[in-house]
């Protein structure tokens, strides 16, 4: 909303030299400046419509009405008021530098694929785990079942649903899918690995949550995505990156006093 206000602001006090859809007290609104917030909104996931065009006018005319009688109360000349536009215009043309920069040092497709495949390489080594548990208030309860399961390991499924606490799991008799044991809190994820494919913990685990039984479902690499399902935040990455290098060579080449 910041944004779409410092916008707003400098659409309405830029002189444009197009066609005037409106005027208030004589201050004329031009197409452009509707046009130019018209194409921020869509760029925002806005629908490209008459009526967007219409409420942007609308909109528009109502914040110069606000900005003539803002500046009739003379608070533009306050000293915060004052910083504020300063820093929204320096981010304002900071940014417009940094795209322009980044249109003239295109990303290649070739840095694509390098960085798609140093990505896969580094995420290769790593697995996922798929694992299954039950979740209980009591030490007692938990050690309950677990001595059930140790008899009957098929009954895991079947006490999951009817007495873990955890219902998102629950209702998949305890299956929680696959994942890092980075997405686990700590004892929960140490308890997993020792363990092999189809083990369950010998004794339960306690955690923040409460007392879990824990069962190793399976073991696989990780999946990495095909890159035309991630291409883009790739080529996002290497923007950022474009962007960093430039500015620390900026910065290498400034005189900074601190």
């Amino acid at each position: 909303m910041k944004k779409l206000i410092i916008m707003l602001f400098i659409l309405l006090t830029t002189p444009a030299f197009s066609k005037n859809i409106a005027t208030v007290d004589g201050i004329p609104i031009t197409k452009n400046s509707m046009e130019q917030f018209v194409e921020l909104l869509v760029a925002q996931g806005a629908q490209e419509s008459d009526q967007l065009r219409e409420q942007v006018k609308q909109e528009l005319i109502n914040r110069q009405v606000l900005l003539r009688e803002a500046e009739k109360s003379g608070i533009s000349e306050r000293t915060d008021v004052k910083t504020e536009i300063d820093l929204a215009k320096n981010s304002i043309i900071v940014r417009t530098f940094l795209t322009e920069y980044i249109k003239k040092h295109p990303i290649s497709e070739t840095s694509i694929k390098n960085e798609y495949n140093r990505l896969k390489k580094e995420q290769s080594t790593k697995r996922e785990f798929k694992l299954s548990h039950i979740l209980v208030d009591t030490e007692k309860q938990a050690n309950e079942l677990l001595n059930i399961i140790k008899m009957d390991a098929s009954q895991f499924k079947k006490l999951a649903k009817e007495n873990s606490k955890d219902t998102a799991s629950a209702v998949n008799g305890g299956d929680l899918g696959w994942g890092s044991l980075d997405n686990y809190v700590k004892p929960f994820s140490d308890s997993i690995k020792d363990l092999n494919i189809g083990e369950i913990v010998q004794k339960p685990i306690k955690t923040q949550f409460g007392w879990h039984i824990i069962q190793l479902d399976d073991i696989r690499s990780v999946q990495f995505p095909e890159l035309d399902q991630i291409k883009s935040q790739i080529e996002d990455i290497l923007k950022q990156k474009l962007v960093s290098e430039y500015q620390s060579d900026l910065r290498s080449k400034s005189k900074i006093n601190m």
